[in-house]
Order: C-alpha cells, then structure tokens, then sequence
C-alpha cells in the first residue's frame, strides 16, 4: 500500500518541482518508518535517497527540521479546511467535530505515525500550534465571543497542542487499533467541553 499523504501545497506547483518535493518527503517518511530516529538523519542521506542533489533539498525543503514542520502543517491545515464554520458554531454537540478530526489522521497513519513516533514534541506542536491559532480565530469570528488576550491564548494554544500530541502518541503507539469514536469522548471532555466555557466564560464576563 502507498503512503497516502495529505493534499499539500507541491501539488499547484511546477510539476518537476512538485515531484522532486514529494520524493523529499516521502524518503524521509520512509527512513522514518524504518526505525529512524529523527536526530540521527542528515541531509545527504535524505537527498540521495529522494534522487536529489543537496542543493535541490535546501532550496525545495530548507532543513530537516523544516521539512517535518511543513508535513505536520500540511496534515493539520487539510484536516482545519475540510470543517466548515457551522460545525464550529457553539454549543458543539455531540463527537463528530472530533471523529472527523480523528478519521482524518488514521487515514493518514502511514505519514503521521512515523512523525509522532521519531520526531521530538517541539518540531510537531510548532506548526500544530500555527494551525490551532487560526482555528481559534475561525472559532472565535463564528460565534463572535471577544478575542482572548495573548496570554490567555498562548497558554490555551499549548495546552491543546501538547494534549493533542499526548493522545496522537499514545494512538500511534498502540497502533491505531483504539477507534475513533472511543477517542472523541475522551477528548470532546477534556477540549471542547473546556475551551468552549473558557470562550464563553469570556463574552460573559
């Protein structure tokens, strides 16, 4: 089976472009897949295993780091345009908004498993935390609550991030074999339940 990856920006490019950007990723996946630890990859072993020269990798992917940065991003900002604003609307009901959210990322484990699994927390809550950010206006905008301060937002940001990443890691590690739907209740209780009385909470105050 190929590795199904999350419709990324490479696609509206040159199509040489496009294909040397998609060989990057996928040997890096690849080598992750295999048992890699992150720390341990260079860029000439990257590069040679996607058919590139060095200087073909720094222009199409800029680092390593980078690299992981922009699949994670990717994959979060595909999952982020696929729910329309009325699904966003409070009071959220129901586990749908997160079994699609799930859905998603189990079908695409063949790319998110090796990221979560051998890549540090940092390098994926960053461009998680990018995505979460405008989610959080997206939210804020459609139910018109006042916009948090920066404080209250940072920490809210990191918060979801770094439990998102937890629940993703343990998923990973057990194999996806846990379903959807029993994840959703699990997290609808610890996030959605608690970020919509803190956005209310606000516009009451």
């Amino acid at each position: 089976m190929q590795d199904q990856m999350p419709n990324q920006s490479p696609s509206r490019l040159d199509p040489r472009v496009a294909r040397s950007e998609r060989a990057i990723q996928q040997a890096l996946l690849t080598a992750l897949a295999c048992g890699r630890d992150f720390a341990s990859l260079t860029v000439s072993e990257i590069a040679e295993k996607a058919g590139v020269t060095r200087k073909t990798f720094y222009i199409r992917a800029g680092s390593l780091e980078q690299l992981v940065e922009r699949l994670v991003f990717d994959l979060f900002q595909d999952i982020a345009f696929q729910i329309d604003d009325e699904r966003l609307r409070m009071p959220i009901l129901g586990n749908t908004l997160s079994v699609t959210i799930l859905d998603y990322c189990k079908a695409h484990q063949r790319v998110l498993g090796p990221l979560v699994r051998q890549c540090s927390a940092s390098l994926f809550m960053k461009p998680l935390s990018k995505v979460l950010t405008q989610m959080l206006e997206r939210v804020t905008e459609v139910n018109q609550t006042p916009t948090l301060g920066s404080l209250e937002q940072a920490y809210l940001i990191a918060t979801i991030a770094s439990v998102i990443h937890g629940i993703l890691q343990v998923w990973v590690e057990r194999g996806f074999c846990d379903a959807p739907d029993q994840i959703a209740n699990f997290t609808d209780t610890l996030l959605i339940e608690g970020l919509q009385k803190i956005l209310q909470g606000e516009g009451a105050a």
